[in-house]
């Protein structure tokens, strides 16, 4: 049954005044009960590509597979990110309940799993999912193909509404480390792809390709790179086919190749000396009799076939086919050696990048004082808001003017700010309960804003206007400010403060619930 993530908001509270964290006690109630990030699955590092292709989530099923997660107990948030070379669920879950869940899930899709598994957790799954994005996980360091298939991820778990604020947060944090880590290394420089691979690989094994004829089964992303690196080759013949015959011509046009219909396959596959395959077939679309079949054809021509699907396109026993040399996406890995080696250097200051980002992300994400530095910085917004308006209204100024007052305006809310607030976010990490309650006492924080804190939307997640706001309820009146995160940059809350910021009131009254 279709349900909306749940946790949304769950770990947030603002400490108020006598709610001070004296031992041990609430503490440990309080964690228990928080949710935490979970990594968990399998990948080229501990799976073969047998493994790899049961467990994968073809992307027609990919929002029935989230809605199941997180229907499952302990799981309030979920994302799943399935590529050739690895299964991954990312989500947000309470105690050992949710863990045991998405193990279950795994399970369920392959009995035998668990030799093959990899699970972090806290901080360990913020790091591995910063890896991950900065392509350091991949099997071709610095290839780019990944923060593109995560941004995917993200968007169809955003579709399915089964990410919430601790989801959202640690991908768009993600993507931002990873980009740095492709602004502040050269791990990006002359990177490859798993086509680029795939094409080395036949050169490795035919010697050069000049001349040669060749046919690509399959128009999407890694199929489009290894068109481009075949004809960079010298394929003098090359062909492409495809299920929809529109992206087979639109490639074809684009290289100078053929494009021909689905049926045309096995006739190509008589002619063609490579044939490089990557669809998103859930079943092969070669069989070991087929090929046979082909090569009596042929007359026993060699014909070298690069499998870069997963689940594999082509039945792995028309190895066993005379004069067939047949290859996956884990013979690749050997291909990649030398690319791995030529790039361990720059590896490891990325490394270096994303071990301190992850650090300090997840300090921040469970950091006590996080709710209260919201409320702060909502309540100061809303200040600013105001005396603009004010000032705004009593004076005629052009666009130039107003802009440069308003920067003005929030540059000094923010300077005001920044050293309390830097202490507060201090007095979080060492849990002083008693000056955290202190400083809202001082901000005149009270229960109004705690709540406001608490049921605040998770950033990048869209909230509906209360009840009595909606209705038109005469009852309705401001009781505090919730804001509106830039959806391209939630991180900025943490970083711009206040001037990020976009305020709504947010109403109480007979309608509210």
């Amino acid at each position: 049954m279709e349900r909306k993530a749940r946790g949304v908001g769950d770990d947030d509270g603002v400490l108020l005044p006598g709610h001070r964290l004296r031992g041990g006690l609430r503490r440990e109630a309080r964690v228990k009960d928080r949710l935490e990030i979970l990594s968990i699955g399998v990948s080229h590092h501990t799976a073969p590509i047998a493994v790899r292709e049961r467990v994968a989530v073809a992307s027609e099923r990919l929002e029935e597979a989230l809605h199941e997660l997180c229907a499952r107990p302990g799981i309030a948030e979920a994302m799943i990110v399935s590529t050739c070379n690895r299964l991954e669920i990312y989500a947000a879950v309470r105690g050992e309940e949710g863990p045991a869940s998405a193990r279950a899930f795994l399970r369920e899709r392959e009995p035998g799993i668990d030799r093959h598994l990899y699970e972090n957790r806290g901080l360990s799954a913020v790091r591995h999912l910063f890896r991950v994005c900065a392509s350091l996980d991949s099997m071709v360091v610095g290839e780019p193909q990944i923060l593109g298939q995560v941004k995917e991820a993200f968007r169809r778990a955003e579709q399915a509404r089964t990410v919430g604020r601790i989801l959202s947060r640690s991908v768009q944090r993600a993507f931002t480390v990873a980009k740095r880590v492709r602004t502040d290394t050269q791990i990006g420089a002359a990177a490859v792809s798993v086509g680029f691979a795939g094409v080395e690989l036949a050169r490795k094994v035919l010697g050069s390709l000049q001349g040669r004829s060749a046919m690509l089964v399959g128009a999407g992303e890694i199929g489009t790179l290894a068109a481009r690196h075949l004809a960079g080759a010298g394929c003098a013949d090359l062909h492409v086919v495809n299920r929809s015959r529109e992206r087979a011509e639109a490639l074809a046009a684009e290289l100078g190749a053929t494009a021909h219909p689905w049926d045309a396959l096995f006739d190509l596959l008589v002619r063609c000396d490579v044939v490089v395959c990557s669809t998103s077939a859930q079943d092969p679309i070669l069989t070991r009799d087929r090929v046979q079949e082909a090569m009596r054809k042929r007359r026993h021509r060699p014909l070298l076939i690069v499998d870069l699907a997963v689940p594999r396109d082509v039945d792995p026993r028309a190895n066993e086919v005379p004069d067939v040399y047949l290859y996956d996406v884990d013979d690749l890995d050997r291909v990649m050696e030398e690319n791995r080696e030529s790039r361990k250097r720059e590896a490891a200051l990325a490394e270096g990048i994303v071990e301190r980002e992850a650090q300090a992300f997840y300090a921040a994400l469970h950091n006590e004082a996080e709710p209260l530095l919201r409320a702060i910085r909502r309540q100061a917004e809303e200040i600013v808001r105001q005396e603009i308006a004010r000032t705004l209204g009593r004076e005629e100024f052009d666009e130039k003017q107003r802009a440069g007052l308003e920067a003005m305006a929030r540059a000094i809310a923010n300077k005001i700010l920044h050293l309390p607030t830097t202490r507060i976010r201090e007095a979080g990490l060492e849990d002083d309960g008693a000056l955290l309650a202190a400083a809202a006492t001082l901000f005149g924080l009270g229960p109004a804003a705690a709540e406001a804190s608490r049921s605040a939307p998770a950033a990048g997640v869209s909230a509906e206007r209360p009840a009595a706001v909606r209705e038109g309820a005469a009852t309705a009146r401001p009781e505090g400010v919730a804001a509106r995160v830039d959806r391209a940059r939630p991180d900025r809350q943490e970083e711009e403060g206040a001037a990020a910021l976009r305020p709504r009131l947010v109403y109480s009254g007979s309608g509210n619930s």
